[in-house]
């Protein structure tokens, strides 16, 4: 006698909670790493090309719906962060498609040598999620917070990309909450006259709870 599996159903019904509760928390939490990945990610434009670098901009984009019509590609080279944006640019250049890297500030400007060529095509986008330094540390167990995990784990800095972009010719511009987020992110698309990057300051303090608290309201 065959007995009908009500697997496919639970798996669903828990599916479905889990997106109830997903955007319940989102609606609730403040400017972040998590909430900026909620507004950039439905914002990328259909058919284009999506590239993620290491560590913390993939964690965070897994836990989004993407346009299925958008490709996406992330590199993962040694301690996880070397050549995104290298990668980055050479897919730019090998393919038709409108192309955006979404990058942690460690990670770009580990690989910051990328942009000294005369080959990045003119609408290629670069979002910099700057929260101070490799914020992944944050999340792991057995972070303390004092100057051997701040200077050799987190690498905590106060850099931005500005004089990097001008220096390479870029179009820069910053956002630091919501609405300015919304609102760079319409300018960044709107022009293609040369390569942009839009630097995202986010609360270096304030990610690592905000990500942990997520998992614990998913439950």
């Amino acid at each position: 006698k065959m007995v009908l599996s009500d697997y496919f159903d639970k798996g669903q019904a828990i599916k479905k909670l889990r997106r109830i509760k997903h955007q319940r928390y989102l609606d609730k939490i403040p400017f972040s790493d998590l909430k900026a990945f909620e507004i950039i990610l439905p914002n990328l434009p259909k058919n284009s090309m999506l590239q993620l670098s290491n560590s913390s901009p993939i964690r965070y984009a897994q836990l989004f719906d993407i346009d299925p019509s958008i490709t996406v590609y992330s590199n993962r080279g040694t301690s996880g962060i070397d050549g995104c944006t290298s990668t980055a640019v050479g897919a730019a250049v090998g393919s038709t498609k409108q192309t955006t890297l979404i990058a942690g500030d460690i990670g770009f400007l580990y690989d910051s040598n990328a942009l000294w060529n005369n080959y990045i095509p003119k609408n290629f986008k670069m979002i910099l999620i700057n929260n101070g330094g490799g914020g992944i540390f944050r999340i792991l167990p057995g972070h303390q917070e004092n100057k051997v995990f701040n200077t050799f784990f987190e690498t905590s800095h106060c850099l931005t990309a500005e004089h990097l972009a001008k220096m390479y010719g870029l179009e820069y511009s910053i956002a630091s909450d919501e609405a300015s987020l919304t609102s760079k992110l319409d300018d960044l698309y709107a022009q293609n006259e040369k390569p942009s990057i839009l630097e995202v300051f986010t609360p270096t303090l304030q990610n690592d709870k905000i990500l942990l608290q997520y998992f614990k309201e998913l439950v």
